[in-house]
């Protein structure tokens, strides 16, 4: 963050730890998912019953729907149309 404050008050050297920082973010998440998909969660399994684990990953679908779609309207609206 600030980096991308110093970026936008002028400083183009600040592009070079954003970078650095995107490339590290890219090295990590899928990582980070492929834990969470093949470790993490199928463990965390064990403690619902089937219904306590259908109604949560329902509220998780309606969720993350609702989170992306909130998230791209935030920036179409922050888009200057003039």
């Amino acid at each position: 963050m600030a980096a991308n404050t110093r970026y936008r008050n002028g400083d183009t050297n600040a592009l070079t730890e954003i970078a650095a920082r995107l490339q590290l973010l890219t090295e990590f998440y899928p990582k980070h998912i492929e834990k969470e998909d093949k470790i993490f969660f199928p463990a965390s399994r064990a403690y619902f019953t089937d219904k306590e684990e259908q109604t949560m990953l329902a509220e998780f679908w309606e969720f993350d729907q609702k989170m992306i779609h909130e998230k791209y309207k935030s920036v179409v609206e922050g888009f200057d149309m003039g």
